[in-house]
């Protein structure tokens, strides 16, 4: 019994840890490129640079406000894994690595 009970707490913990981090595809004049969000430090990874987030309550479903010196863009998302934010006026669209 106390086994099960120690396997089921460590597979949540695992399962909640892997909530807290998105990763998407992104499509940028043909290239695929990467995005990474990590809700649990507050991170999103774009082009090798490093953004600080918070929930932006602009987006149709949910998202995020992406800040960095001076640079900001709202990553929202929408249904069936779409993502997609604004890129020196060209919109960006992204899919949800499964």
């Amino acid at each position: 019994m106390k086994r099960s009970i120690i396997v089921a707490a460590l597979t949540l913990s695992a399962c909640s840890a892997d909530a807290a981090t998105f990763s998407y595809t992104c499509r940028v004049d043909g290239k695929s490129l990467k995005v990474k969000i990590d809700d649990t430090k507050n991170t999103l990874s774009w082009k090798g640079n490093t953004y600080r987030i918070k929930d932006e309550e602009s987006c149709a479903k949910f998202g995020w406000r992406a800040e960095r010196h001076g640079e900001a863009f709202n990553f929202c998302t929408a249904t069936q894994g779409y993502a997609d934010f604004q890129e020196g006026g060209k919109l960006v669209q992204c899919d949800q690595d499964r």
